[in-house]
C-alpha cells in the first residue's frame, strides 16, 4: 500500500505533515489529488484525516456561527460517532471548533473519497475535427465524461486506472482500449493516476499537446488559454500535436518530447507555439525525510543540497568548486522548497534560478 506510513500519523501529526499542510492552508492541486487517492486506498482512516484537516481549517475560520451549546452537541456526536478510545485526545478545546468547521465547510467531501464509478452516457454529438487527427477510437465506439459538478469526480478506467476529473472537464475514451496502447482526450483538468503496462502505453491527447506515459501520476490542463501537464510522480513525456502527429508512426516518442519528472511541468506557449519546461508553482515532498534531517549545524552546502534533490526530486545544478567553503547552520524544519532556497542563499550570499525544470544555484563562494 502506497505511502503507508500516513496509516500511524495522529491528528497531530497529520496537521504538521508539509505535504498535508499543502493540502489544506495551500490549496495545492497535486497535494489534493494525493490525499483524495490516499483516502481512496486508506477508507478506514478517513475520520482522522478530516478533523487534522478541520483543525487547520479551523486556524483560518474561527467564526463557525454556532452557538457554544450547538457547537457541544455537535461535537459530541463527532466523539460517539469516532470510538471511546479516542475521547481523552478530542477533549482539546481546538478540535471542538475543529469537528465543527469539518461539518460546515466539508460537507460531502466524503462523497468523492471513495472509489466509485461516474455516471456515464455514450454520446452521439458531432465528433470534433481535432480528434480524427489522433485515434479512430476516440471518433466511433467510445464513452465520454463530463463533470457539471462543483466537485471533483473519481472513477477508474477499464484498465484500473484511477482519474480525478475537475468541474467543467470533459473526458473521452474508448470503451475498450486497443492492444497497442491507452488513448485518452480531455478537455479542462484532470489528475492521472496511471495504471503501469510497458506493453501498452497511455496516452493524454489535447488540443495542443499530448502525453505518453508507462504508468505515473500527473495533472494535466487544458483550456483555451494553456494546456499544461505537471508531474507529481513517475515519469512522461509531452509532445506538441504537431509532433506527436509527425513522430507516431515511426514509434520516435521520447526523442521528440519534454520529458518531465516529479515536481516538473511543462506549459504550452500560445504565443510561441512550443514547450516551456520548468518547475510546479508549489513542489512538494516525494520522498519523506527526518524532520531533525533539516536541522544543520555548520553543514556542508552541497550536503543540503543533495538532501534537497532528494526530498523533491528537482535536480540541483552548482560549481561545487565555488562552494566548497560554504556551510549552513540554519533550521529548515517545516518551510516550502522555496521558502528553503531562500534562506540558504540569503545565508550563503548566493542566489538561484529555475531553469528546464532545474534549480541553479549562482555563487561566486564563501570565505573561509
Amino acid at each position: 500500500m502506497k505511502n503507508a506510513h500516513y496509516r500511524d500519523y495522529s491528528v497531530d501529526d497529520l496537521t504538521q505533515d508539509e505535504l498535508f499542510r499543502d493540502w489544506v492552508i495551500n490549496r495545492n492541486s497535486l497535494s489534493e489529488v494525493f490525499w483524495l487517492e490516499w483516502l481512496t486506498e486508506n477508507a478506514d482512516c478517513a475520520d482522522k484525516v478530516q478533523l487534522a484537516r478541520a483543525f487547520l481549517l479551523a486556524l483560518e475560520e474561527k467564526d463557525t456561527g454556532l452557538s457554544p451549546v450547538e457547537l457541544e452537541d455537535i461535537f459530541t456526536k463527532i466523539v460517539q460517532a469516532s470510538g471511546p478510545t479516542i475521547v481523552p485526545f478530542w477533549q482539546r478545546p481546538a478540535f471542538r471548533v475543529a469537528a465543527t468547521v469539518l461539518l460546515i465547510l466539508c460537507a460531502g467531501y466524503l462523497a468523492f473519497t471513495y472509489v466509485r464509478k461516474a455516471d456515464t452516457e455514450q454520446v452521439t454529438h458531432q465528433v470534433p475535427a481535432s480528434l480524427e487527427d489522433f485515434s479512430p477510437a476516440l471518433t466511433s465506439d467510445y464513452i465520454e465524461i463530463n463533470n457539471q459538478n462543483t466537485q471533483p469526480r473519481t472513477f477508474l478506467l477499464q484498465d484500473s486506472s484511477r482519474i480525478v476529473l475537475y468541474p467543467n472537464g470533459k473526458l473521452r475514451y474508448p470503451k475498450q482500449f486497443d492492444k497497442a496502447k491507452r488513448e485518452v482526450y480531455l478537455t479542462g483538468q484532470a489528475f492521472f493516476s496511471v495504471k503501469r503496462n510497458p506493453q501498452q502505453p497511455f496516452w493524454v491527447y489535447t488540443d495542443q499537446i499530448s502525453t505518453q506515459v508507462l504508468g505515473t501520476s500527473f495533472l494535466v490542463t487544458a483550456d483555451a488559454r494553456h494546456a499544461k501537464v505537471a508531474v507529481r510522480s513517475g515519469r512522461v513525456s509531452v509532445y506538441m500535436r504537431t509532433d506527436v502527429q509527425r513522430e507516431q508512426p515511426s514509434g520516435k516518442h521520447e526523442s521528440a518530447g519534454v520529458v518531465l519528472t516529479p515536481n516538473q511541468q511543462a506549459v504550452f506557449s500560445m504565443t510561441e507555439k512550443r514547450l516551456v519546461k520548468s518547475v510546479v508553482e508549489q513542489p512538494i515532498a516525494i520522498q519523506k525525510v527526518p524532520v531533525n534531517n533539516y536541522i544543520f549545524d555548520e553543514a556542508p552546502i552541497t550536503d543540503v543540497f543533495t538532501l534537497l534533490e532528494k526530498t523533491y526530486g528537482l535536480p540541483v545544478v552548482y560549481d561545487a568548486s565555488s562552494l566548497e567553503n560554504c556551510y549552513l547552520t540554519a533550521n529548515l524544519t517545516g518551510e516550502s522548497l522555496f521558502d528553503k532556497l531562500n534562506i540558504i542563499c540569503k545565508i550563503t550570499r548566493s542566489s538561484y534560478e529555475l531553469v528546464d525544470g532545474q534549480i541553479v544555484i549562482y555563487s561566486k563562494g564563501c570565505e573561509k
